[in-house]
C-alpha cells in the first residue's frame, strides 16, 4: 500500500505536466526495460553531462520545488548512472520512488512520462501570469472547467466549482470538457493521462452531466472518495462505476449509450479541439469568455468573483 501512495502522489502532481497532457505516442516509459531508457537517451543526445552529484541535487530540487507541496522529498541513497541515464531515488513521506534525469539535466523522466525541466518551469511560470489579461464582459458569460477525470486536483476543481455554478442558474453557460486525445473513430481509440480507462470515465462523466446533472456531484464525490484505490488499480474502475451509478439511480446503459456511441465520440473531439484552442497544459483549467483564469486554484470564492467580472450588467449574486 505504500508504493501505492507513492504512485498516487506522482500521479497528482503529474495532472499539471504539459509534457504529458499530450499524451504523445512515444512518451518515454520507465516500467518497461532497458530498451525504453536507452530509447529517451537516443532522443535526446548529451551536449555535456552534469556531475552524477548536481544530477541528484536538480532531481530533487525540481522535485521539491513543482511537485511535492511540502517539499518534504529527501534523497534516499546515492545517485547512480543506469542505461545511460542517472537513477535518482527520493524518499516521499517515508516511500521510496526513483527519477531519472539525462546526463545533459535537461530531462526528468517519472514513471508516467517525462517533461522538459526547462520549458516546464517556463510553462509554470506563465500560468501564474495567467488573468493579466482583462476577461471581456458579456450578457452571458461562457464558463469552461477542462479537467481530467481521475486527476485528484481536477475533481477537487468539479467538486468546487459546481456550487457556484448552480448559484448563478442559467445565467452562465457552463460546459464541464476533457483533456484527451483522440487518434482513431471508437472510444477504444482514445487517451487521457492515465489512459484509455480514464477517458472513458471522462465521456461517461459528460454523459452523467447530460442527463443527471443533480447527481453529478455526488457520482464524482464516489469517485473521489476511491481515487486513490482506482489509481493504484486495488479497485477497477470498469466495477466501481457501475456500483455508484446504480447508488445513485443513474442508468448504466443510458450513459454507456452515449459514452461509447458516436455521441460521445463527437463531444470528446469537440473537447480535444477546444483544449488546443486554448492551450490548455493541465487539469484543471479555467476559461471564462474565452480566457483563463487563475481563480479555480484559488477557491469557490475566487471563481465567483471572476464570473461576476465577466457579466456586462451586475446580477443579483454578485451583489451580495
Amino acid at each position: 500500500m505504500k508504493n501505492h501512495r507513492v504512485i498516487f502522489l506522482v500521479s497528482v502532481f503529474l495532472c499539471f505536466l504539459p509534457a504529458l497532457v499530450a499524451i504523445a505516442a512515444d512518451k518515454p516509459s520507465l516500467a518497461g526495460d532497458n530498451k525504453d531508457k536507452k530509447a529517451v537517451v537516443k532522443q535526446a543526445p548529451v551536449a555535456k553531462a552534469i556531475s552524477i552529484e548536481e544530477a541528484g541535487n536538480k532531481v530533487l530540487n525540481t522535485v521539491n520545488k513543482n511537485f511535492v507541496p511540502q517539499k518534504n522529498a529527501i534523497l534516499s541513497g546515492k545517485p547512480a548512472e543506469e542505461s545511460g541515464l542517472y537513477k535518482v531515488e527520493l524518499s516521499i513521506e517515508n516511500n521510496t520512488q526513483s527519477f531519472y534525469l539525462t546526463k545533459d539535466g535537461e530531462k526528468l523522466i517519472f514513471p508516467n512520462g517525462s517533461v522538459d525541466i526547462a520549458k516546464f518551469e517556463e510553462d509554470s511560470q506563465k500560468r501564474q501570469d495567467v488573468q493579466k489579461e482583462e476577461i471581456p464582459k458579456t450578457e452571458r458569460p461562457s464558463v469552461e472547467l477542462f479537467v481530467m477525470s481521475l486527476c485528484p486536483y481536477g475533481v477537487k476543481a468539479e467538486k468546487e466549482i459546481l456550487p457556484v455554478i448552480s448559484s448563478f442558474g442559467d445565467k452562465v453557460d457552463f460546459k464541464l470538457k476533457f483533456i484527451v486525445n483522440v487518434r482513431g473513430n471508437t472510444i477504444n481509440e482514445v487517451d487521457s493521462l492515465h489512459g484509455n480507462e480514464e477517458a472513458r470515465e471522462d465521456v461517461r462523466q459528460a454523459a452523467i452531466m447530460k442527463y443527471y446533472p443533480d447527481k453529478f456531484g455526488s457520482y464524482i464525490e464516489k469517485i473521489d472518495k476511491n481515487s486513490c484505490l482506482i489509481l493504484c488499480g486495488s479497485v477497477k474502475l470498469q466495477d466501481y462505476w457501475k456500483k455508484a451509478a446504480k447508488e445513485l439511480r443513474i442508468d448504466v446503459k443510458k450513459v454507456e449509450s452515449f459514452a461509447y456511441g458516436q455521441e460521445g465520440m463527437d463531444l470528446l473531439r469537440q473537447n480535444e479541439a477546444d483544449a488546443k484552442k486554448y492551450q490548455v497544459t493541465g487539469s484543471p483549467t479555467l476559461v471564462i469568455n474565452g480566457i483563463t483564469s487563475r481563480a479555480i486554484y484559488e477557491g469557490p470564492e475566487a471563481v465567483k468573483k471572476v464570473i461576476c467580472s465577466a457579466f456586462k450588467d451586475p446580477v443579483e449574486i454578485c451583489q451580495k
